[in-house]
């Protein structure tokens, strides 16, 4: 069930989609972090957020 308000639409695209990603553990860190909070390496990168069809 989509979510039509658009409002609610931003606030679930800010919370899944704006993170950083480990490279060395994959785990999931803040936007502000410098460190995994994790594996606490500096090795990070934004979540990709491209749209688009998975190619099979």
């Amino acid at each position: 069930m989509p979510i039509t308000d658009p409002i609610k639409k931003q606030i679930a695209q800010r919370k899944r989609l704006y993170l950083k990603i480990c490279f060395k553990c994959g785990a999931r860190n803040s936007m502000a972090a410098t460190r995994c909070r994790k594996c606490h390496s500096k090795y990070l990168r934004q979540k990709n957020r491209t749209l688009g069809i998975k190619k099979a």
